[in-house]
């Protein structure tokens, strides 16, 4: 396995080319989707830890689709979110919808804000694909 090659996605959202870093790395049958927000595409924000969830996991499962990677293939995720005890059953409802049958592991821990204050949850997901591309 040649994990000297690697595919990497930008997002487009403003961080990325600042700090230089990748969205989306891919090497060999590994993928790795870096620490995600809603918004990280251009999109408004929404107010809902709910409705952030949503939306980034939805921005993850497109850049996984650009590396030949779904959401089925994840293995990992790390949620960081700003208020635990207020969110995380809604993160949870979310999560589940999307993980139910796959079950990777999870972990989700409180942080003390994210970069924008409208932000409330940041993912970050690693995967292993069923065949590299």
């Amino acid at each position: 396995m040649d994990l000297t090659q690697r595919t990497k996605v930008a997002s487009g959202g403003p961080y990325e080319d600042l700090v230089g870093y990748s969205r989306v790395l891919a090497t060999g049958p590994f993928v790795y989707v870096a620490g995600t927000t809603a918004g990280s595409d251009g999109s408004p924000i929404p107010a809902s830890c709910k409705d952030q969830t949503r939306q980034t996991v939805e921005i993850m499962r497109k850049k996984l689709e650009q590396v030949s990677c779904t959401l089925d293939e994840v293995v990992r995720v790390r949620m960081f979110v700003v208020d635990i005890k207020r969110d995380w059953q809604e993160v949870s409802e979310v999560m589940n919808s999307y993980f139910q049958q796959t079950k990777p592991v999870m972990t989700m821990v409180q942080i003390a804000k994210l970069i924008d204050d409208d932000m409330l949850i940041e993912i970050e997901m690693d995967a292993v694909r069923k065949t590299a591309a």
